[in-house]
C-alpha cells in the first residue's frame, strides 16, 4: 500500500463526499394540498372584557416607545 498525503487524502474524501451528495435522485413533489387559512373555517365571536361582567383581567400591555440605550447609533 502507498503512502498518501494528507492533501491528497482530503481531495480523495471530497471527491467521495461530493460523490455521494450527487448520488441522491431528487424527486418531484406532486402534493397539491391547500396550504394557508381553511377556506370554510368560520371566524369566533370573542367578547370583550367589558362585555363579560365581573371579569377582571390583567391590563393589555402598552409597547414602549423609548428607544433602547444598546443603539450602536
Amino acid at each position: 500500500m502507498t503512502e498518501k498525503s494528507v492533501k491528497e487524502l482530503e481531495t480523495e474524501l471530497k471527491r467521495a463526499r461530493n460523490k455521494e451528495r450527487n448520488s441522491v435522485e431528487i424527486s418531484e413533489n406532486r402534493n397539491f394540498d391547500f396550504i394557508g387559512v381553511d377556506p370554510e373555517a368560520k371566524s369566533v365571536e370573542r367578547p370583550e372584557s367589558g362585555d363579560v361582567p365581573d371579569y377582571i383581567g390583567p391590563p393589555k400591555r402598552k409597547t414602549s416607545k423609548k428607544l433602547p440605550d444598546s443603539l450602536p447609533y
